[in-house]
């Protein structure tokens, strides 16, 4: 609690520091702007509303700026996950990249509960370490710390090590500009992945190690800063792509609220969501709007209408039903109005419906 302390302190008074790494600032800050230009409009409307003054470019290099305090450096390990040439991901419980985003990402998923300082630290973290997930050597060899301890050359320029070529020099000596990434998307390049998985980004990442490292002895050549200059193109629209998608997930406006009791007369066996316990054991349909969802890997429980501990009747879909849906539940109900039909069973005091198959839930 006293390491999360110290980031709502300084989130709320940030003032801006030359001193940046990963990408880079302007690689960062390519991430941030190409993102709010694939969001849909609401959702830039309620992101921008909780970074206040603080800019994109700011917001996109926040954990980065952090670095020059010593108080965060208990940060550090949250930009990268290194591990052995050879061998596959293994998921564990150290804080890493794919951990951290994990946690930050589900804590959004329950913002209602979350103070705006915790809300604003989520996305700041969000916001920069999907830049360091697409940057292949964030995903790289515990053996020379992710490129940082191997020294490169390129033309008459000593960089620092192939970590800084990558994270600053391919960028700022090819001339990389949003309007790059966009003509890419506009040639049709896309997301292939469509959902939110961060292990799966990784990998993508962990995946492009061979390239990189695919020079002779310690100088780096034209033709392998063209070739890379695409990579690292690629990347950057990947990673702008998929931070809009994570945004678009977490802060778009809740659907509008309806005339549920209307809707729910159409139904034979329609009942108001606050009468649900009245109905135990019996098959209904309830019309309203999912409130809140709740997901792990054993179960997803959507809360219908009034707010936890409010709420009558919860939604509940076991993970031996997940392959039933084309998408995770979660991702397909949130912010949603729904109509759920079902028997009703009561649960510690509260009722629920078990759900397995999609077709008992109509998205309105």
């Amino acid at each position: 609690m006293k390491k999360f302390s110290l980031i709502i302190l300084i989130a709320c008074s940030l003032c801006a520091s030359p001193k940046a790494f990963a990408w880079g600032p302007e690689g960062h800050a390519i991430v941030g702007r190409l993102a709010m230009g694939f969001v849909k409009d609401d959702v830039r409307k309620n992101v921008l509303k909780i970074l206040g003054s603080m800019s994109v470019d700011t917001a996109t290099n926040w954990m980065d700026i952090m670095k020059s305090n010593p108080d965060y450096d208990f940060m550090r390990s949250w930009h990268y996950l290194d591990f052995p040439k050879g061998k596959p991901y293994t998921a564990t419980n150290e804080d890493n990249i794919v951990n951290r985003l994990i946690l930050s990402y589900n804590e959004l998923g329950h913002k209602k509960t979350l103070c705006s300082e915790q809300i604003k630290t989520d996305l700041l973290i969000i916001m920069h370490l999907m830049g360091d997930l697409h940057m292949p050597l964030h995903a790289g060899y515990d053996d020379d710390l992710g490129g940082n301890k191997v020294m490169v050359q390129y033309d008459t320029i000593k960089t620092h090590n192939l970590h800084w070529f990558w994270d600053e020099d391919i960028i700022r000596l090819t001339k990389i500009t949003d309007e790059d990434m966009l003509q890419l998307y506009k040639a049709g390049l896309r997301d292939t992945i469509n959902k939110i998985d961060f292990v799966s980004w990784f990998r993508e990442s962990r995946s492009l190690l061979p390239g990189v490292y695919d020079f002779p002895d310690f100088r780096l050549s034209k033709a392998y800063l063209d070739k890379n200059k695409i990579v690292v193109q690629k990347q950057l629209l990947m990673a702008g792509l998929r931070l809009a998608a994570v945004l678009n997930k977490l802060f778009a406006d809740p659907a509008p609220l309806q005339d549920f009791k209307k809707i729910t007369a159409n139904y034979k066996n329609g009942i108001d969501v606050k009468d649900a316990m009245q109905h135990i054991g019996k098959k209904v349909t309830v019309c309203t709007n999912v409130n809140n969802v709740r997901a792990t890997p054993a179960i997803t429980q959507l809360t219908l209408g009034e707010p936890y501990p409010n709420s009558t009747l919860t939604v509940v879909i076991f993970s031996r039903s997940y392959p039933n849906f084309t998408m995770p539940p979660e991702e397909l109900y949130r912010n949603k109005n729904i109509c759920v039909k079902g028997t009703i069973e009561e649960s510690r005091g509260k009722a629920r419906i078990i759900v397995e198959d999609p077709n008992d839930i109509i998205v309105l």
